[in-house]
């Protein structure tokens, strides 16, 4: 009990200095301090909001306890109470037998069902994987291919030496592949 006073006191003092100093720092123009006060008190705040539940939990979970345990409990009310309760009802009325000693089809169908349309999505997906892969890859080299490198990189001239004339210049890349 003085722990959880004595952690209670060092919160509110923390939530405290941490909004003052947000304002302190906002004043001086010191933002990154202020942010930083600013996370330090909410996360305070959530710790205190969290320790709070957790404490209103553990009592009400003491006191389901203590009605389980038979304290303070008047045994004529309980019994008016179970005498009053209405019959359970069955939910699933279709899982149970029948007269005849039957089950219904339903579950059989609904798994026959369940087996036929995962049958289907499989044949779907096969499908889509084998036809949009292919598109898919063309669309992407479509796309890439404004970005690749042209055929010559940069083109050089040079005066062809089969004795053309002065003047004549031929075009050959200037990286040539290596054998």
């Amino acid at each position: 009990m003085i722990a959880r006073r004595i952690a209670l006191a060092l919160g509110v003092v923390s939530m405290a200095a941490s909004g003052l100093y947000v304002f302190v720092y906002l004043y001086r123009w010191e933002w990154n301090r202020a942010m930083f006060c600013l996370g330090l008190f909410v996360a305070v705040e959530v710790a205190m909001g969290v320790g709070l539940v957790l404490s209103r939990l553990a009592r009400l979970s003491d006191r389901v306890g203590a009605l389980g345990t038979g304290a303070g409990l008047d045994r004529a009310v309980l019994g008016r109470i179970q005498e009053a309760a209405p019959e359970p009802g069955r939910p699933f009325a279709w899982l149970a037998e029948t007269a005849e000693g039957r089950t219904s089809v339903f579950v059989p169908i609904l798994m026959g069902a369940g087996l036929v349309l995962s049958g289907v999505a499989w044949l779907v997906e096969r499908i889509a994987s084998r036809t949009a892969q292919p598109v898919m890859e063309r669309g992407l080299a479509r796309r890439l291919s404004a970005l690749s490198l042209p055929d010559e990189l940069v083109p050089v001239r040079v005066a062809s030496a089969s004795g053309a004339g002065a003047g004549a210049a031929v075009s050959r890349p200037l990286f040539q592949p290596q054998p």
